[in-house]
């Protein structure tokens, strides 16, 4: 790192340069990031595989002219019912019969003849669709004799349906939300506690192989540790679009089909995910700052990660009631808010007020963290010896 002036942003840009040039080329972050994205991937193919594919399937042949529109509203009515019927040209009947007889054909129907042809007893569903589709387009029929158009028509067979009103919802419309958020929940634990590690480990092997007093000498103490923080962040953000474009592809081919409420609540997960990140690794930078050995490290570190354990707990134990009073309450709290409210905006528990506080309380934490460990920053990195106490730590005084 070259030498660069005391102030401004620059020293701030070249340390997260050079955190995003390291961690770049190292096996770790690329084995995690493509494991995890395998892993997606690979959660869509299996739901795929195992999910709800058993749709029936009935071949059926019409004999006679089917102008009348009837195969059109058959496909039609077969989707409301989740069916496939696969429709096959006309044919006489003898070659229907011969079909139903070798078990080639599932049904045959006589448009001319009006009847609905079968080897043996009708599968009930399908013999439901085939009447429910021939009164249908009957109906149709009769209606344009009479001289109907096309809009009194639509009207008379399509009629404005019931509205639905609820008097005491069982929920059941909250699962998918719920799912999402506790899907958005361990991803971000994941990749938040991933770069934890690194920023943690990273200033320890700094600190124990001399290397932090030449990048002290380029940069101060609360710029190492922002552009660090920041860097890492960055790193983060590109994880987290590979899984993010990873989960599309196994959307596509799980057939799954997410409602538009729950991509409109996705981009806000971007700043939980930012503000989470920034608390909770400007801790785990300060707490790697107070050993000289790597034995030490957890030790050090385990208020930080009792504390963050605790916020992914949460998520499991509250996400049946994220409408509850702790919930309300811990979703609000800093350390408790990056894993907490994306599931409570997903599952739509969240009010606007609820999610301003959590946000103004969450930036003012970040902030407030980076400037309190920039203030000790300096002092713990060069302490060599014993660990330190957070008390003593939280006591220091900038040197720099």
């Amino acid at each position: 790192m070259r030498r660069t002036s005391s102030g401004g942003t620059a020293p701030i840009r070249l340390v997260a340069q050079r955190e995003i040039g390291q961690r770049l080329r190292t096996r770790a972050f690329v084995i995690s990031t493509a494991g995890l994205c395998a892993l997606i991937v690979g959660a869509g193919v299996l739901s795929a595989v195992v999910g709800d594919d058993d749709r029936p399937n009935y071949d059926i042949v019409l004999i006679g002219d089917s102008s009348i529109g009837f195969e059109d509203t058959l496909h039609t009515v077969a989707d409301q019912f989740d069916i496939d019927v696969k429709v096959r040209g006309a044919t006489s009947r003898v070659e229907a019969e011969a079909g139903l007889r070798d078990e080639s054909l599932d049904g045959a129907i006589d448009i001319v003849g009006m009847q609905v042809i079968w080897k043996t007893d009708p599968p009930e569903l399908l013999d439901t669709v085939i009447d429910a589709a021939w009164r249908s387009v009957s109906a149709q029929q009769a209606a344009h004799d009479a001289g109907l158009d096309e809009l009194d028509i639509r009207g008379i067979l399509s009629p404005a349906p019931l509205e639905l009103v609820v008097l005491e919802p069982d929920g059941d419309g909250d699962d998918l939300g719920q799912l999402v958020g506790m899907a958005t929940g361990v991803l971000l634990f994941l990749s938040i506690n991933l770069f934890s590690s690194y920023v943690l480990m990273g200033v320890i092997e700094e600190k124990s192989t001399g290397v932090i007093e030449v990048l002290l000498s380029h940069v101060r103490a609360h710029q190492l540790l922002t552009g660090k923080v920041l860097g890492l962040c960055v790193l983060a953000l590109i994880q987290l679009a590979a899984m993010t474009v990873s989960g599309l592809i196994a959307l596509a081919i799980s057939g799954i089909t997410v409602p538009t409420s729950i991509w409109v609540a996705l981009p806000s997960t971007l700043f939980w995910f930012f503000g989470g990140f920034i608390l909770y690794n400007t801790l785990f930078a300060l707490a790697g700052s107070l050993v000289s050995r790597v034995e030490d490290a957890q030790s050090a570190a385990a208020p930080i990660s009792m504390v963050f354990f605790a916020a992914y707990a949460a998520v499991f134990v509250l996400s049946g009631n994220t409408e509850s009073a702790a919930a309300r309450v811990m979703s609000v709290l800093p350390p408790f808010t990056p894993l907490l409210m994306p599931l409570r905006i997903a599952t739509g528990a969240a009010s606007v007020v609820e999610i301003v506080v959590a946000a103004v309380l969450l930036i003012a934490a970040a902030y407030g963290m980076l400037r309190l460990a920039g203030s000790v920053y300096a002092r713990t990195l060069l302490h060599r010896g014993a660990r330190l106490r957070w008390k003593q730590a939280l006591r220091a005084r900038n040197v720099r």
